[in-house]
């Protein structure tokens, strides 16, 4: 098994358990729990970014372990936004619309999910800023619409 694939199955891995476990969470560890995993995003965010500005050069392998990692991290954070986790003992920047407009709000993470995963199609430089705009612009639609600005 190639050192990809060997990352992809160990991040699903790590997704399936940790969703089986997220069922008993408080408000609190949810609401922990959910910044933990979009920080684990925003690591991958920052691979990416770093290769579009030319700071770090292209790698399709870089590119589609970092879309591996963020995908999970996504699809283990959809997980983590349960009814009763708007508020809890930490702060939270996630909006009330989020449990109020859901089908939306799940609609637009699983896009943004996809997106990352479509990112470990992604071989050459030039499919990458196609790419990395329709990610992008998932996280960008999620965070205007479901998540208050950090002061």
């Amino acid at each position: 098994m190639s050192g990809l694939k060997a990352r992809v199955w160990s991040a699903v891995a790590v997704a399936l358990v940790a969703t089986i476990s997220f069922a008993a969470m408080t408000s609190t560890e949810a609401i922990k729990q959910r910044q933990k995993e979009m920080e684990g995003v925003y690591g991958a965010m920052k691979t990416f970014a770093a290769i579009a500005k030319k700071e770090q050069p292209f790698d399709a392998e870089v590119v589609q372990a970092a879309g591996a990692t963020m995908a999970a991290h996504l699809a283990t954070a959809a997980e983590l936004f349960p009814e009763g986790s708007l508020e809890g003992d930490v702060q939270t920047w996630a909006k009330p619309e989020i449990w109020t407009d859901r089908e939306h709000f799940d609609e637009l993470f699983e896009r943004t999910r996809q997106a990352a995963v479509d990112m470990q199609s992604v071989m050459d430089a030039e499919a990458f800023p196609p790419a990395l705009g329709k990610l992008g612009s998932g996280c960008k639609g999620c965070h205007e619409m479901y998540r208050l600005p950090k002061n």
